[in-house]
């Protein structure tokens, strides 16, 4: 077999691009036994039609490629503001419940709305330790996987999700995003413009490579499952949702894997980074 040669030549790429590919090639390392390297980056050198971000190739074997395009979703105004606001005040709800927690991982879900009303600082403090304190209270409750506690603040619904057994995650709580009322028009509208504008730079790569769809998903409430009637990714090889702070990835779910199309994602295809 030749030796094949990869690219060294600076990229332009933006960081989120770079991080998710390169945590696309984790998960193709776990779910394949494989490495892959990042061989070309079309999009950089072909001007003259649209082309998709990297091509990556098996460093074992010469013929398996992968043409891989990735996307950033977003699905409502002011998302980008709330989703650090919000990852702020969980982690200092983290640092609170620091040795209180039962074994396990937790989500703690607080929507936009309640996020916007802490103005200040000490506001926000307050609501800080108010959520602490219930939280160690209500998680040894939650220990089944997707078992859940609620709470009212002002009106508005806060949930503690119990994610399971998760190893070095738990005895912590990680942050699960909320979208504002009725979003869903708006998220599947700019999902199928993100799907249907990149499907056509995958399909120049039909013949004789697999082709994966990297979904950077900033305020982490795609449900991907629902992505598997949109016409034309029954063609792809690999859906991933991401989701991502500050350009970057903090977890992944695959979705779709050949012809498998998960309802559910399995634990085994659910990664963190």
């Amino acid at each position: 077999m030749k030796t094949m040669t990869y690219s060294t030549k600076k990229t332009e790429k933006k960081l989120n691009e770079l991080d998710a590919c390169g945590a696309f090639i984790t998960i193709l390392r776990s779910l394949t036994d494989t490495d892959y390297v990042v061989l070309e980056s079309p999009d950089e050198e072909n001007r003259m039609t649209p082309d998709v971000d990297f091509i990556l190739a098996s460093r074992s074997d010469e013929s398996d490629k992968i043409a891989v395009e990735h996307t950033k979703v977003h699905s409502f105004d002011g998302q980008i503001e709330y989703l650090h606001r919000s990852w702020d005040i969980v982690a200092s709800v983290n640092h609170r419940c620091r040795g209180r927690l039962p074994d396990r991982f937790y989500y703690l879900a607080v929507p936009p709305v309640v996020v916007d009303s802490l103005e200040t600082k000490g506001s926000r403090e307050r609501f800080v330790r108010y959520l602490a304190s219930w939280v160690v209270e209500t998680a040894p409750t939650q220990l089944l996987a997707d078992s859940y506690g609620q709470i009212e603040y002002e009106g508005h619904r806060i949930t503690l999700v119990c994610i399971g057994d998760c190893g070095k995650l738990n005895r912590k709580v990680g942050r699960m995003p909320q979208q504002p009322a009725d979003p869903k028009a708006r998220q599947g509208e700019r999902l199928r413009r993100a799907v249907s504008d990149k499907l056509p730079k995958l399909r120049k790569y039909k013949e004789g490579f697999k082709t994966a769809l990297l979904l950077e998903d900033v305020a982490g409430t795609v449900d991907g499952g629902t992505l598997s009637g949109y016409e034309g990714l029954q063609e792809v090889d690999y859906v991933v949702v991401f989701v991502s702070i500050e350009d970057r990835m903090i977890t992944g779910n695959v979705w779709k894997e050949g012809g498998i199309w998960y309802s559910l994602v399995p634990f085994s295809r659910r990664f963190s980074f």
